[in-house]
C-alpha cells in the first residue's frame, strides 16, 4: 500500500513538473536571440545571460564569477556537455535543457516538500501550481542563469529541514546539503549553517559546516585547474562592495517589495530605452505592486492573505520549531542583506521563491485551514495570467528601440 502511495505521489509529481516544462520551454521561446549576445548584458533584469550561457557551455570561456558561484561552474558546465553529448544541440538549446531538467527537478523536490509538511496530495498540488505560475519561477528557469541552481541547493536545504521533523537524518545529509547551499551561491550558505544550528549541538554543527565548507573548497580549487579565469571563492571578492547602498535601488519599501511580493505576482516592467544595438533595460525595482494588470492585483492580494496565514501557522506549530529556525533564519538575513546589497532585488527572486511559498504551506495550520490550498490556487491562476503576460511584453520590449537621438541614460516607460 505504501508503493503504491508513493507512486501515486510520484506521477502527481513528474505531471506537474511536466506541465512547467512546457510553460518554461513557451516561456523561453519568445526571448530574442540577442539576449544571449554581449548586446543584452544587464538587459534581463540586470542578468548577465551572456557570460553564464558561455560558461555553460564552454570551459575556455571566462569563468571569474566562481568567486561568487564556488562551483557553478565544475557543477553545470559537465551537465551540459554530458547531455549534449546524448542530445545535441545549439549552445542555447543544450544550456537550457539543463535549466528545464532543474525546473522539473524544482517543481517535484517541491511537492514532496509540502508532502513532508503535512499537506494532502490535492493541497500540495494546489501550491505546486501557484509555484509553475509564479515570477520567480517564470521569469528565472526561463532563461540560462545559475539562479535556477540556486534555488534547488536552497530547497534541498528546506527538505532536509522539513524530513528532520519526521525522522532523525545522518550528519551526512546535513553535511552534504550544508555543501549543496554553498555551490551554487556563496550567500546561500546562511540556509546551510541555519540548517545544521537547527539540528546538532553547536560543536557538532561547527564540524559539519567546516566539512561542507572544506569540500566546496576542494572541488573549486579544482575547478580553477580546467576552466578559464576561475577565482577562489574563499579569497573573497571586492568587486561586490559596489553594488552596496546604491540610491538607484529605490526605497526600502521598493525593496520589500522586491522580496516578498515580486517573485510570486511581477509588477509592471520599466524600460530603460538603449540605442541600437544594445537591447533595452528591464527593471521592476521602481514599479508599483500590483501594477502589471488586474489579474496580477488579484494575485497579489491572495498571496499576501496566504503569506500572512502562513506566518501565524508557523509560529503556532510548536513541532515545526526546527524547521521554522531554518526558514525563518535564512529568510530573515537574505532580506536584510538585500537591504542593502543590489541594485535589481528581482535578480534574486528565485532564490526567495522556495522559502516565501514553504512559508505561505503553512497557512493550512492558520485559521484559513481547508480554505488555504483553494486560495492558492486561485492565486496561481490570475498569478500564471499576469507573469506570462507581463513576460511576454518585456520581451517585446527588449527590442524596440530606441530614437537615434536618445542616450543610453534615458527615461524609464512602463507598460
Amino acid at each position: 500500500m505504501r508503493r503504491r502511495s508513493l507512486a501515486f505521489d510520484a506521477l502527481i509529481a513528474v505531471t506537474l513538473g511536466s506541465v512547467a516544462l512546457f510553460v518554461l520551454a513557451t516561456l523561453s521561446s519568445r526571448l530574442p536571440g540577442a539576449l544571449y549576445t554581449p548586446d543584452g548584458n544587464d538587459a534581463w533584469f540586470q542578468a548577465d545571460l551572456s557570460r553564464a550561457l558561455r560558461n555553460m557551455v564552454d570551459a575556455s570561456s571566462n569563468h571569474y564569477r566562481t568567486k561568487v558561484h564556488p562551483i557553478a561552474s565544475i557543477t553545470i558546465h559537465p551537465l551540459v556537455a554530458g547531455l549534449r553529448a546524448l542530445w545535441p544541440g545549439s549552445d542555447l538549446q543544450a544550456a537550457m535543457r539543463v535549466v528545464w531538467g532543474c525546473g522539473l527537478l524544482w517543481v517535484a523536490g517541491f511537492y514532496a516538500l509540502c508532502r513532508l509538511l503535512g499537506s494532502g496530495r490535492i493541497a500540495a498540488a494546489c501550491f505546486s501550481a501557484l509555484a509553475i505560475g509564479s515570477a520567480g519561477f517564470q521569469f528565472w528557469f526561463s532563461v540560462p542563469e545559475t539562479y535556477a541552481f540556486g534555488s534547488l541547493s536552497l530547497l534541498l536545504v528546506l527538505l532536509t529541514a522539513a524530513l528532520a521533523v519526521h525522522r532523525p537524518v545522518s550528519d551526512r545529509l546535513l553535511t552534504i546539503a550544508s555543501a549543496a547551499s554553498l555551490s551554487i551561491t556563496v550567500t546561500n550558505w546562511i540556509a546551510g549553517l541555519a540548517l545544521a544550528i537547527s539540528q546538532r549541538p553547536w560543536r557538532r554543527a561547527v564540524r559539519i559546516s567546516a566539512i561542507a565548507f572544506a569540500m566546496v573548497a576542494v572541488l573549486a580549487v579544482v575547478q580553477r585547474s580546467y576552466y578559464s579565469f576561475a577565482k577562489l571563492f574563499f579569497l573573497g571578492s571586492s568587486e561586490e562592495l559596489d553594488y552596496v547602498n546604491l540610491s538607484r535601488a529605490g526605497s526600502l519599501f521598493d525593496k520589500l517589495a522586491a522580496i516578498f511580493w515580486s517573485p510570486v505576482s511581477v509588477p509592471g516592467v520599466l524600460t530603460q530605452l538603449q540605442p541600437a544595438p544594445g537591447l533595452n533595460f528591464l527593471t521592476v525595482q521602481l514599479s508599483t505592486p500590483a501594477s502589471g494588470s488586474w489579474a496580477g492585483a488579484i494575485a497579489l492580494a491572495l498571496w499576501s492573505l496566504l503569506l500572512l496565514a502562513g506566518v501565524w501557522g508557523l509560529a503556532s506549530a510548536s513541532r515545526w520549531r526546527g524547521f521554522a529556525m531554518v526558514l525563518g533564519l535564512t529568510l530573515g538575513i537574505h532580506a536584510l542583506m538585500h537591504f542593502f546589497y543590489g541594485e535589481e532585488t528581482f535578480l534574486y527572486a528565485a532564490h526567495f521563491l522556495p522559502m516565501l511559498l514553504a512559508l505561505a504551506v503553512f497557512a493550512q495550520r492558520s485559521p484559513l485551514g481547508r480554505l488555504a490550498p483553494a486560495l492558492a490556487l486561485a492565486a496561481a491562476g490570475f498569478a500564471a495570467v499576469n507573469n506570462t503576460a507581463v513576460f511576454a511584453a518585456a520581451a517585446r520590449q527588449l527590442v524596440q528601440r530606441a530614437p537615434a537621438a536618445l542616450s543610453a541614460a534615458s527615461e524609464l516607460h512602463a507598460f
